[in-house]
């Protein structure tokens, strides 16, 4: 009993990673699309120095996410 319970979990563990990895690729997809509403919040209440903030982080949120995904 208690092997095939070593056995499940083992599995278990080898399961999630993938999964770990598909949440992580779509964190660093929509991370730039999060900060350009971000930025556009920003303006909207005129805090331009905000909203040039978010757009630095959306474009390096950007590259960063095209460099992962193979694309760079």
């Amino acid at each position: 009993m208690s092997m095939n319970r070593t056995f499940l979990q083992v599995f278990l563990l080898l399961a999630f990673i993938p999964l770990a990895i598909l949440v992580g690729y779509g964190v660093l997809v929509v991370a730039p699309i999060f900060c350009c509403f971000l930025a556009i919040n920003s303006y909207k209440f005129k805090n331009y120095k905000e909203m040039y903030i978010w757009m630095g982080v959306g474009v390096l949120s950007f590259f960063l996410a095209l460099y992962m995904l193979g694309v760079i």
